[in-house]
């Protein structure tokens, strides 16, 4: 079995996708990242650890030398900074149309 890499699987599922949804997906991948950076550097390696790497709470800590509750609370104030960022942009698009 062969693992594709990112750009081959970009490429795939922009194929069984139509080009809007692929440039809606492509929007809201950059307004994630854009509330990303509003993150304390704490908080975005949390997140990082435990979407991107699949982490869980002792596995980052270990890695962090935070407690594991400290990763719970870093994790749970970036989400809810996110949600509130995301929404907003949100808010923001549901008005210009």
């Amino acid at each position: 079995m062969q693992l594709m890499d990112e750009t081959k699987s970009d490429t795939y599922a922009s194929a069984e996708i139509g080009p809007t949804e692929a440039i809606e997906r492509q929007e809201s991948y950059s307004h994630v990242l854009q509330a990303m950076q509003t993150l304390s550097p704490n908080q975005q390696e949390v997140v990082r650890l435990k979407f991107q790497h699949g982490m869980s709470y002792k596995q980052i800590s270990e890695v962090t030398d935070l407690s594991v509750t400290n990763v719970g609370f870093l994790l749970h104030t970036a989400l809810k900074t996110l949600r509130e960022k995301l929404g907003e942009t949100a808010d923001d698009h549901s008005h210009a149309k």
